[in-house]
């Protein structure tokens, strides 16, 4: 990280790097998006979709570009500086979203103490844990309702009140920003930035693209099924696969008890 993105990440608890993916890249993945969308009966909030949310997996097996983000050098030069240089990859997926579509609800906003949701800086060093790679498919503007947050709300020491849930983080409310994107671009925030998605205001689909990425000592999704499948490790470099150690853990496999012997790498 250079001396603006380690700035303007503790500022604002997000960073946008522009230029990550090609048009290529971003038309190749939108067209594999679309072959694997699936209708969602609900929102990640409960809502009825109502056909207007999707959502695609299985996109390691996929390929390119799906598997260049595991790795991308922009993006783990990023994350090896606020998270740690033993990074896991835990889990990649796309939401896609149409216009008018129930929005997901803002959260977060508490740094909490707890490993996965922390925020801190020691000595000019950024410490968090559980961190999202959002990428830009296409143009985002901020009238589309794409990513939504409160800038700095990141280094909270208090939550909402929840009696004031409603009107702070209320989408075009004083607090909540939606941020524009270019096309190929990354939006990296740490996941105790309070954040959410407005309802989408364009009329082609918003294809979002994330990964989530955290310390291999720490753990918040399920491991197993989130892991890529042998189709998917078949088409990964050596230093893609290492992303994908198991975590750390008191009871491990038994020719491997706590894990402390990477599977790759």
């Amino acid at each position: 990280m250079n001396e603006r993105q380690k700035y303007l990440f503790d500022l604002q608890g997000y960073l946008v790097i522009e230029d990550v993916l090609s048009e290529a890249d971003c038309d190749l993945a939108i067209a594999k998006i679309k072959e694997r969308a699936r209708p969602m009966e609900k929102t990640p909030d409960g809502y009825d979709a109502n056909g207007t949310w999707h959502s695609a997996a299985g996109l390691y097996e996929a390929g390119e570009p799906f598997l260049k983000l595991i790795d991308h050098p922009a993006i783990t030069d990023v994350l090896t500086e606020i998270i740690g240089s033993h990074l896991r990859c835990e889990s990649c997926y796309s939401f896609v979203r149409h216009r008018d579509c129930p929005p997901f609800e803002m959260h977060g906003g508490h740094r909490g103490g707890r490993v996965n949701f922390r925020y801190d800086v020691h000595n000019g060093q950024i410490y968090t844990g559980l961190t999202v790679v959002s990428i830009a498919l296409q143009n985002i503007s901020e009238a589309d309702g794409g990513f939504a947050c409160v800038p700095g709300s990141h280094k909270s020491d208090f939550p909402i009140p929840p009696e004031d849930r409603r009107e702070l983080f209320a989408f075009g409310g004083p607090l909540v920003r939606n941020i524009a994107a270019p096309r190929g671009a990354a939006i990296v925030f740490t996941e105790t930035l309070a954040h959410g998605a407005a309802s989408w205001q364009n009329d082609e689909p918003r294809y979002g693209l994330f990964y989530k990425f955290n310390d291999r000592a720490a753990i918040y999704h399920a491991q197993e099924p989130r892991r890529p499948s042998a189709e998917a490790f078949a088409q990964m470099t050596e230093s893609q696969k290492c992303y994908f150690n198991l975590a750390y853990q008191a009871f491990g496999p038994a020719e491997n008890p706590r894990n402390e012997v990477p599977q790759f790498g």
